[in-house]
């Protein structure tokens, strides 16, 4: 008598723990992006996209592409609202009494600019850890967008030049490398991999200084109507 085949599991379970743990990163993340955003050495990292560009490629790697979207998507969706509702929290326990409404329009609109980028960034980052060219260009667009992304903080005209030696600074760069150091131990497969993606990752930088300021650009177009 021959035994009938394993029966697959539904859908829905097989995706679950995968979604919880790209939704809890997102809350963590989102939640230390709140508590950054008024701490005097880790204020730099509440305006940067470093910590969510990782959870992204956590959550997305070696993932078949639907299932690397749909983890991105949660995981940014997740890390929005924490870090909109953190601020609020962490205000109130800072000055409490204070009002500090939130401002559902702006809410809507990171959440809606998290599905884009979930979507743009899940298909791109389900590559990385493989070992052919796709998962080469993956990684160093990953490493490229953790480089700009930090620069653009760090140098560009609208935040002043923030380069140096004080701790606001060092806190992000230190972040940064190791957000590239992770990125670059899930994507590495081979000693000939490495140069590869540092290579890539030069032109990638150039594509994501433009990348990482287009939410704060539309943000502002949507608010203010200009730049």
């Amino acid at each position: 008598m021959t035994q009938a085949p394993p029966r697959a599991l539904p859908l829905l379970p097989r995706l679950a723990p995968g979604l919880l743990a790209a939704v809890a990163g997102g809350l963590l993340t989102g939640g230390f992006g709140a508590w950054a955003y008024y701490d005097d050495t880790f204020r730099l990292l509440a305006h940067t996209f470093g910590t969510w560009i990782v959870l992204v490629v956590l959550v997305s790697a070696r993932q078949p592409w639907p299932v690397a979207v749909l983890r991105s998507v949660a995981g940014l969706a997740a890390a929005v609202l924490s870090f909109y509702v953190g601020k609020k929290v962490v205000y109130g326990v800072d000055y409490p009494g204070m009002p500090y409404p939130l401002d559902v329009d702006q809410i809507v609109e990171w959440l809606v600019l998290a599905v884009v980028a979930g979507c743009l960034l899940g298909w791109s980052c389900c590559r990385i850890g493989r070992p052919d060219r796709a998962g080469t260009v993956s990684a160093a667009a990953a490493v490229g967008l953790l480089v700009a992304d930090a620069a653009r903080r760090l140098w560009s005209w609208r935040y002043g030049w923030n380069w140096g030696f004080d701790h606001e600074s060092a806190a992000l760069t230190a972040v940064t490398v190791l957000g590239v150091a992770l990125v670059l131990g899930i994507a590495v497969r081979s000693r000939r991999q490495l140069p590869a993606v540092v290579l890539w990752a030069v032109p990638m930088v150039a594509l994501g200084l433009v990348l990482v300021s287009l939410p704060d650009a539309l943000e502002q177009v949507l608010v203010t109507g200009g730049f």
